[in-house]
C-alpha cells in the first residue's frame, strides 16, 4: 500500500512533457489570508471548559481515576501544578474520600479554608455526600453548611438532599435539638426528609430521649412518606427500629403496634417477624408468638438468619404452653435440619468451595466497569454458599473487600489489554520495516530525480527560447505564418533570376508589387496578433513554471518521507519491548495483590462460616439437650405414677 501510494504521488511527474500547458492558476497566485481563518479549531477557553466538563462528567458517573486524569490535563493546560479553583479543589477532595484516600482528603479539606477562594454550592454538596458516607459528621456538617452560603448557590434540586445530610450529620453527632430545627425546615412530603426523620429516631433513641417525642417523631415519619416502593421501604425500615426500641423500653404493646405494621414484600419483614415473636413471647401471649415465626420459616428461606434464629423459638414456646408431643415433633424436626446444614456448611466450608464461589461470582461481573456500575457487585450467584452467607454480604467491610477485588480484576484486564496492544504493535512494526524493505524506494527514487534533471534541462531550453523570440523580426510567428514567410522568402530567388535574365516581354513589375502587398499584409497580420501571442505564451510560461516547481516539491517532499520513513519503526521495537516489561511488571504486582486480596475474602467468609457453624452447631446441641429433658421428664412421670415397692423388690430377688 505505501508503494503504491509513493508512484501514485510521483507519477505526475513521471508522465510530465514539456510540450503540454498545465491549466491550473499558479501557487504565487493564490493569497491566503490567516486572520480570516481565525477561530477554526478548538481554542484555549473552549478546552478548559471540555476538561472542566470532562472532569465533573467522571466525577458524576463514578470514574474517579479519569476524574484525577481530567484534573491533572486542567492543570497542564492552564500550565500551573496547583488546582486551577477553589471548586476544583474542593471536587479532588471528594475524589479521594471516594478512593478511599481519607488522610488527603483530610489535607485538602483544611487547606481550602485556610486558602479561601470561592467554590460552588454543588462542589460543597458532593463533598458533603463523601464525608458523610465516609463517616466524618462534623466536617460533613461543616461542608454543608458552606454549601447552603456558597456562591454559585447550590442548584435547587439538591436542596433536600444537602438538608437531609446536614440534619443526618448533626444527629449523628447526638444533638438532637438542632436536628430537629434543620428538619422543621425541610419539605414533610419529601423522602430526604423522612431519611432524616429516621436518623433523627436513631439518635433519639441513642439518648434515651423523651418517649412522648420519639413517639411523636415515628409517627410523623411514617405519616408524611411517599407511597411507592421507596417509601415502603423506609417506613418498615422506621418501624422496625422504633419496635426494637419500645421492646428495650419495655413498651411491649407499642412494640406489637410497630411489629404488625410492618409489610411482608420488605427486607425488613424477616427481622421484624422475628423480634415481633420474641416481644408477644415477654408478654407471655406464647400461641400468639408461634405466628409471626410460622409466617417467617414460610416466606424465607430457611437459611436466613432471622429464619435460623426462630428454629429453637417455635418448640421452646410450643414447651411453654405445655405441648409437650407438639414440642417433641418440632425439636426433631429442628435437630434433622439442623444436622444436615452443619453436614452441608462443613463441606462448604473449604478454601475449594469458596474459591469457586468467588471465581463464579468474578466471571458474573467481568463485564462491569468502574464506578457507579459497581452497584451490582452485591449480587452474588446463586449457590448453597450464598445460602449461608446471606448474613454476611449484608456487612459493608465485606462489599467493600468485593469492590477492591473487582477493581483488580479490571486493572488486569486492563493491563492484558494493553500487552495485547503492545504486541499488536510489534507486529505493526514488523511489517513496516518490511514494507519499507521491499518497495526499493530508493531506486525508483533515483529513477525519478534522474527525470528530474531532464526535465528542468527542458524547462531551461523553453525559457532560453523565449528570451530569444524578442530579438526576431518574426516573433511570437505561428506555424501557418513562418509557412506563408518562407513561401515569400522562396520567391525572392526566382524574381531575381528572372530579372537578370531581362526579356524583353517580361514585365516583373506587377510581381514584384504584388510580392511587396504580400509581404505587408503578411508582417502586418504578424504584428497584430504579436501582442497577444506573446501574452499567451508569457502565462503558459508561468503555468508552466508552477506546475513544474509543484512537481519538483512534491519530490523533495518524497525524498524527505523517504529518508524519515525508517523512523516509522527505527526505535519503536525497544520502546515497545521496554513497554511490555513493565507491563509485565505491574501485571505481576497486581496479580499478587488480587492474590492476597482472593485470600482475604475467602478468610472472612472462612470465618463467617465457622461463626454460622459454631452457631447453628449450638443450637442443635440446645436441640438434642431439650429433647434429652424432655424424655427424661416423660419417663420420670411414667415411673413416677406406678406404686413402687422396694421391699417386694428384694424379696423377688432373693426367691
Amino acid at each position: 500500500m505505501q508503494k503504491l501510494f509513493l508512484l501514485l504521488l510521483l507519477a505526475p511527474l513521471a508522465l510530465f512533457s514539456v510540450s503540454v500547458y498545465a491549466e491550473s492558476a499558479a501557487e504565487d497566485d493564490i493569497d491566503i489570508d490567516l486572520d480570516d481563518i481565525e477561530g477554526i479549531g478548538v481554542n484555549e477557553d473552549a478546552e478548559k471548559r471540555l476538561l472542566r466538563g470532562n472532569f465533573y462528567y467522571s466525577y458524576l458517573v463514578g470514574e474517579y481515576y479519569q476524574t484525577l486524569y481530567y484534573l491533572r490535563e486542567w492543570k497542564e493546560l492552564i500550565g500551573s501544578n496547583t488546582t486551577p479553583e477553589a471548586e476544583a479543589e474542593v471536587m479532588r477532595a471528594a475524589v479521594y474520600l471516594s478512593l478511599g484516600l481519607e488522610d488527603q482528603a483530610e489535607d485538602l479539606f483544611y487547606a481550602v479554608f485556610e486558602q479561601g477562594g470561592s467554590a460552588s454550592g454543588d462542589a460543597w454538596y458532593f463533598l458533603t455526600q463523601r464525608l458523610f458516607s465516609a463517616g466524618f459528621y462534623g466536617r460533613a456538617e461543616q461542608a454543608a453548611r458552606n454549601a447552603l452560603a456558597a456562591s454559585p448557590a447550590l442548584s435547587r434540586r439538591y436542596d433536600q438532599e444537602l438538608s437531609y445530610l446536614l440534619a443526618s450529620s448533626i444527629s449523628e453527632q447526638d444533638r438532637v435539638e438542632e436536628a430537629l430545627i434543620v428538619v422543621k425546615g425541610m419539605e414533610d412530603a419529601s423522602i430526604w426528609t423522612g431519611y432524616a426523620r429516621y436518623n433523627l429516631i436513631l439518635a433519639m433513641v441513642r439518648q434515651n430521649f423523651r418517649s412522648r417525642d420519639i413517639e411523636a417523631t415515628i409517627d410523623e415519619a411514617i405519616f408524611y412518606l411517599p407511597d411507592n416502593e421507596e417509601g415502603t421501604a423506609l417506613r418498615d425500615r422506621i418501624l422496625l427500629i422504633s419496635g426494637i426500641a419500645a421492646m428495650e423500653r419495655d413498651k411491649h404493646a407499642m412494640a406489637n403496634r410497630y411489629f404488625s405494621d410492618v409489610t411482608l414484600e420488605s427486607v425488613f419483614t424477616p427481622p421484624a417477624l422475628l423480634h415481633y415473636g420474641w416481644n408477644l413471647l415477654a408478654q407471655w401471649r406464647y400461641e400468639d408468638a408461634i405466628q409471626p415465626w410460622r409466617i417467617l420459616q414460610q416466606l424465607y428461606d430457611e437459611y436466613h438468619p432471622a429464619v435460623v434464629e426462630s428454629y429453637l423459638a417455635v418448640p421452646h414456646t410450643l414447651e411453654l404452653v405445655d405441648a409437650v408431643n407438639q414440642s417433641v415433633l418440632a425439636y426433631k424436626r429442628v435437630e434433622e435440619r439442623l444436622t444436615d446444614m452443619v453436614g452441608e456448611l462443613k463441606q462448604l466450608n473449604q478454601e475449594e468451595s469458596l474459591g469457586n464461589w468467588l471465581d463464579e461470582w468474578r466471571q458474573s461481573n467481568e463485564t462491569e466497569n468502574w464506578g457507579w456500575q459497581r452497584q451490582a457487585l452485591g449480587d452474588l450467584p446463586q449457590s448453597q454458599v450464598t445460602r449461608f452467607a446471606q448474613g454476611l454480604l449484608k456487612e459493608e467491610a465485606f462489599t467493600q473487600e468485593l469492590a477492591r477485588l473487582h477493581d483488580l480484576d479490571r486493572i488486569r484486564a486492563d493491563l492484558a489489554e494493553a500487552m495485547r496492544e503492545l504486541t499488536l504493535w510489534e507486529d505493526i512494526l514488523v511489517q513496516r520495516r518490511e514494507n519499507l524493505e521491499a518497495m526499493g524506494g530508493e531506486a525508483l527514487l533515483e529513477q525519478l530525480e534522474e527525470r528530474q534533471m531532464d526535465v528542468l534541462r527542458s524547462i531551461l531550453a523553453v525559457q532560453d527560447r523565449l528570451l530569444d523570440e524578442d530579438e526576431t523580426v518574426f516573433s511570437y510567428a505561428s506555424r501557418s505564418d513562418e509557412a506563408r514567410i518562407e513561401r515569400l522568402r522562396s520567391v525572392v530567388p526566382a524574381v531575381t533570376l528572372l530579372q537578370k535574365i531581362g526579356t524583353p516581354t517580361r514585365d516583373l513589375a506587377p510581381y514584384k508589387e504584388r510580392w511587396r502587398r504580400m509581404r505587408g499584409l503578411q508582417l502586418w497580420s504578424i504584428y497584430e496578433a504579436q501582442p497577444q501571442r506573446k501574452w499567451d505564451t508569457e502565462r503558459d510560461h508561468m503555468i508552466l513554471r508552477s506546475e513544474t516547481d509543484k512537481l519538483f516539491r512534491q519530490l523533495e517532499n518524497t525524498r524527505t518521507s523517504l529518508i524519515w520513513a525508517d523512523s516509522s519503526w527505527r526505535g519503536f521495537p525497544e520502546r515497545v519491548g521496554l513497554l511490555q516489561q513493565r507491563v509485565a511488571a505491574l501485571d505481576s504486582n497486581v496479580a499478587e495483590i488480587q492474590r492476597d486480596q482472593e485470600a482475604l475474602l475467602t478468610e472472612m467468609t472462612k470465618q463467617h462460616l465457622t461463626e454460622l457453624d459454631e452457631r447453628l452447631t449450638l443450637y442443635l446441641a440446645q436441640a438434642r439437650l431439650a429433647l434429652a429433658r424432655l424424655y427424661d421428664d416423660s419417663l420420670q412421670n411414667e415411673f413416677g405414677s406406678l406404686d413402687y415397692e422396694p421391699e417386694n423388690e428384694k424379696q423377688e430377688a432373693v426367691k
